[in-house]
Parts: structure tokens; sequence; C-alpha cells
């Protein structure tokens, strides 16, 4: 089959994603004529309709999202075959992938990677910034070598290696009635704050995501009247008394001075989040992704 190939297969999947075949070239730099020829030539070759063309975009048929699993696993499968074979080299050249989410490289992150890059200097490093799902993806679609994102169930049939602990929090402005009599220390349990407004950030996250399934527990269903997308738009309402804030403790500590906030860590159990290193199991055997790892351990992480 002559256009099945792992490029083909990332265009599928981009545009079953995006919903958009221009969008999908985009993502993957390349042209959309070439990206939707590519679709034209699978679907020739299967002799089946994969995607339907509206004017306002594309979506999958029945036959395209059965196609969207296979090519999931084929991907999956081709990263642990590249990662495999990895295992032949030494280790001292070659290209390392890394994908990780914004807030890791706000702390040691960065001086670890420099410490690797001098280590190491024939090895050539790329690095994108990415969120935890988007770093899984990258993972299967063999975009990356090495993430570092929060641990989901998500990561079952990857390789984990600890990194640190981001506990979640709760913030709010100097008067916010939660935070009446508290100490400034002790931890606040999450179903006291939904008796207050909450602000949304970075909808479909994997905190977000964490947030919405324990207010369902607690037989609040997830409702936002304030939708965010950056940090520093949430500080900002949180001190204006616009509603509480959740969000990581890394992110917080370096802007609890300064602002009129109020903040505390939360109880529950699900409010202790992992930052971790994934890689795809056949990973485990590469010089490269070992050495980084020495490395960091070596490091005061």
């Amino acid at each position: 089959m002559k256009s099945f190939d792992t490029i083909t297969l990332r265009v599928f999947l981009a545009t079953a994603r995006l919903g958009s075949i221009g969008a999908a070239a985009r993502s993957e730099h390349i042209a959309t004529s070439a990206a939707s020829r590519r679709i034209s030539d699978l679907e020739n070759d299967l002799d089946t309709i994969l995607v339907a063309r509206t004017p306002s975009g594309v979506r999958l048929t029945s036959a395209g999202k059965v196609f969207a699993h296979h090519c999931e696993h084929l991907l999956s499968k081709y990263t642990d075959i590249r990662a495999d074979l990895k295992r032949f080299a030494d280790g001292e050249a070659g290209d390392f992938r890394i994908a990780v989410i914004p807030w890791a490289m706000t702390g040691t992150l960065p001086g670890i990677i420099a410490d690797f890059k001098k280590a190491h200097p024939s090895v050539h490093i790329t690095l994108q910034e990415i969120f935890t799902r988007d770093g899984i993806r990258h993972l299967r679609e063999d975009l990356a070598d090495l993430a570092i994102i929060y641990e989901t169930g998500e990561l079952g049939g990857f390789e984990i290696v600890p990194f640190k602990k981001d506990p979640v929090w709760v913030v709010g402005s100097q008067d916010h009635p939660l935070f009446d009599g508290h100490d400034g220390k002790s931890t606040i349990d999450f179903e006291r704050t939904l008796d207050h407004e909450h602000l949304s950030l970075h909808e479909g996250s994997v905190l977000d995501e964490l947030i919405a399934e324990a207010r369902r527990k607690a037989g609040r269903n997830p409702h936002y009247n304030i939708k965010l997308m950056r940090f520093t738009s949430l500080l900002s309402c949180v001190e204006a008394g616009l509603g509480l804030g959740i969000i990581g403790e890394k992110d917080l500590r370096s802007h609890l001075h300064g602002k009129k906030i109020k903040a505390a860590p939360l109880a529950d159990d699900w409010a202790s989040r992992n930052l971790v290193f994934a890689f795809p199991k056949a990973q485990a055997a590469s010089p490269l992704v070992n050495a980084f790892l020495k490395c960091f351990s070596e490091s005061d992480s």
C-alpha cells in the first residue's frame, strides 16, 4: 500500500482530532493539498470513505473512526519498534526529542537539560511545550522520546519515573469567606469550596477533569460562568473577587507575595498530583533516555 506510511497516519489522526484538513496540515508542517491527497489516497487504497467533507470542516465516518483506532495502535507499535532498535546505538549521538508541560519548565528542569547537553554535545535535543494529553499523543505517535507530564490513568503501557509532586491548592481573594479564620497553613476540603463560585482554567486539561470528577462525586455538576486560558488571567480574576481558583502549588508559589490573595492546599487524595517522566517501554533500553534520567538523578531535584 503505497500511501500507508507514518506521516499519512499522523495526518489522518490530526484531521480526526482537529476536524479540519487544513489545520491538520499545519500541525504536521505540510501543504493542505498534500494532506488532502494523502487522505484521498488512503481512501482509494482502502476502498472506503474515511472522512465526510462538509463546508465547515470534516468529520469521521463510521469506517473512519475504526481506522483512527487502528492508526493509534499502529503508530504506538511503530514507536516501540523504533525505540527497540535504538538500543543498538551507543547513546553518544543522535536526536533526543522531549515533550514537556510548561509548569515543569519553571523549576530545575532547564538546568538538568543544560547539564545533559554539556555532557552529550553530539546529541541534538529538541524540546516542545505541550499539555499532558498532547504529551501522551506525542509518545504514541512517535513525536517524542520522553514526555514530562502529570501522571494520569492514560499512561498505562508506558514506563513511568517519578519527577516531583505538585499538590493542588485553592486560591481566593484576601477577603474571600472561604478563608475566614484560616490559619494560613492547614488544608481545606474541596467540598467546602463548592459553596462558592469557581473559575475554570484550561478547560479539558487533566486538572480540569480531576476537578469535574470531584464535583460529580460531591453531587455538584460542573458549571462555570468564567472560563480562562491563562494563569495570569485567573489570578487577576481571583484578586478581583470573581471566584476561587484551583491550581497546582508550583504555579502559585511565586505569586503569593505582592498580590491580594490567599491560598491553601486541598486535603483530598486526588489533589496530590505527580509530575513524571514517561516513555515507551521499549525506550527503557535507550541509552539517551537512561543518560538523561541519570543526569536527573544526579541533580539536586
